[in-house]
């Protein structure tokens, strides 16, 4: 207990055992650098945890001189540069740290494309690729962990506990293979409301570092997502996508700007009572609800709330405002949105995911074409092979039937050191602006007559010509003796469910220390 005399009269302050436990261990971002040692390893976590001061003082040690910091190796999942930008600067030839990057965003790919030799990329995917790293990275004794620190932004903390707020995606995973944790406060960040895996008690955090977020650099890029428009191509991509949906769908839309064109498409749609069940929130969240789309009340799981793992919060006021202790929003690591199990229990699940490049086989390629990363799958095979075991669901891949370049994204064969994303025989719906079909249980000369189908005009003879050299058969008489293929349509399939996937099944948190 302390006192304080203000305006001639004696105010009595009380300091409790949580706060003072959290004031010793609040230290400044210098303070943490300085622990680091040559040789660590530092997991800075996912999107939305992004960290900042911490990697800032971290990279002003970076060298070769008395008392500098090298042989550094940085692990993280899709950061949005918040943070990487400061390797960058610092050390461009990556000769004293090495950043292990899981899913590419675009401020790292276009630094990569300029010269910076700090990246070392891993083709990755949520929520599996988590346990793997998790059971790399584990070990029961902490001390032998093998991650040397775990850094991740929390909203403040409250009643004993910190809260991961935007990024609980790997929260706890990162917290829990790792010998020291560490946790950005930041104020402009909302405690999010559980889910599960969203809270740990301060005492299994052992360093607390406090955020300016009044300091613009700092601060999140600003981006008015309420103001974007699609332009005609994804417009007619969200009207095709459109054409398979109805009342009562649970909803999840991936990273980039043709989720923005669905979201302005089914605000406008007269579709009602939908749900959303995604690994990433955002503001098409906020303006379906608003606009009486999204209720969540057909959802067979978390009944009535948004699901979400982690989202970036481009316009921060709003993302506060909406999450901010609001229980409409059900916060949840990987292993509940990304997990197959949760997501063949959504009826009428609905995934809606980009697509780089496809073969006429249907072999989707999403992070990787011809030996360049451009992003990660993520959670792109899950919430495909979710969708398509859920009953009801629809996955459905999308994207331009051309790429920024003009070249056709259907080819023959990916091109050589292509990553495959999602293998052919679990690829179901693929949607461009020329269409929308259904490749599930098609054999490869169906396949690739669908595929041609919605292609550019201008690319299907090519395509055609190169199925017939593959010995595809795009024009067997089979076609015209049944040109519908006997094939059910998207409300015939409403009520059909795998039967080996009949089942109930919740995958167990990560609740305690030595999970």
């Amino acid at each position: 207990m302390g006192q304080k005399k203000i305006e001639g009269k004696l105010k009595i302050t009380m300091t409790t055992p949580t706060q003072q436990k959290l004031r010793d261990k609040t230290v400044t971002a210098r303070k943490w650098a300085e622990m680091v040692r040559p040789g660590d390893w530092i997991n800075r976590g996912g999107p939305g945890s992004d960290t900042l001061p911490t990697m800032e003082a971290l990279c002003a040690r970076l060298g070769e001189g008395p008392g500098d910091l090298n042989r550094i190796e940085i692990w993280t999942q899709g950061g949005m540069m918040n943070g990487s930008n400061y390797f960058v600067e610092a050390d461009p030839e990556g000769k004293y740290h090495v950043n292990h990057e899981q899913f590419l965003l675009p401020k790292m790919r276009s630094a990569a494309a300029k010269g910076y030799k700090g990246l070392d990329w891993k083709h990755w995917g949520w929520a599996s690729g988590m346990d793997i790293d998790y059971a790399r990275f584990y070990r029961k004794d902490k001390l032998k962990r093998a991650m040397d620190w775990g850094v991740q932004a929390v909203a403040v903390p409250e009643g004993g506990y910190v809260n991961g707020s935007y990024g609980v995606n790997n929260f706890m995973i990162v917290a829990k293979s790792c010998k020291k944790f560490v946790c950005e406060i930041r104020e402009d960040y909302a405690w999010c409301e559980a889910g599960r895996n969203v809270v740990l008690p301060i005492d299994e955090v052992d360093y607390f570092v406090e955020v300016d977020v009044n300091d613009e650099k700092y601060q999140w890029p600003y981006v008015n997502e309420k103001e974007a428009r699609p332009d005609e191509i994804q417009t007619k991509i969200a009207e095709n996508i459109l054409s398979i949906m109805r009342d009562g769908d649970c909803i999840q839309v991936g990273i980039g700007t043709l989720p923005s064109a669905v979201v302005i498409a089914l605000s406008k749609s007269g579709l009602r009572h939908l749900g959303v069940h995604t690994e990433m929130l955002g503001e098409f969240a906020f303006t379906l609800t608003e606009a009486g789309v999204i209720d969540n009340s057909k959802k067979n799981i978390d009944i009535g709330r948004c699901t979400w793992a982690y989202l970036m919060p481009l316009d921060t006021p709003r993302y506060y405002e909406w999450l901010h202790r609001n229980p409409y929003f059900c916060a949840a690591d990987v292993g509940w949105t990304n997990n197959i199990t949760t997501l063949s229990q959504l009826d009428n699940l609905v995934t809606i995911n980009n697509f780089a490049q496809m073969d006429l086989r249907g072999q989707d390629c999403a992070a990787n074409v011809g030996g360049r990363p451009l992003s990660g799958t993520g959670g792109q095979f899950e919430f495909v092979l979710g969708a398509s075991m859920a009953k009801g669901g629809r996955a459905i891949l999308a994207a331009t039937a051309r790429d920024a370049r003009g070249k056709s994204r259907f080819v023959n064969m990916l091109e050589p050191g292509s990553i495959v994303s999602v293998p052919d025989w679990l690829v179901s719906w693929v949607c461009t602006e020329y269409g929308i079909v259904n490749l599930m249980g098609c054999t490869d000369a169906e396949k690739a007559r669908k595929i041609i189908s919605i292609a550019h005009p201008d690319d299907r003879e090519d395509l055609e010509k190169a199925a017939r050299h593959m010995g595809l058969k795009p024009d067997h008489w089979m076609f015209e003796s049944c040109p519908d293929r006997r094939f059910p349509t998207s409300d015939e399939l409403r009520d059909h469910k795998f039967g080996y996937v009949d089942m109930r099944v919740s995958p167990r948190p990560i609740a305690c220390v030595n999970d």
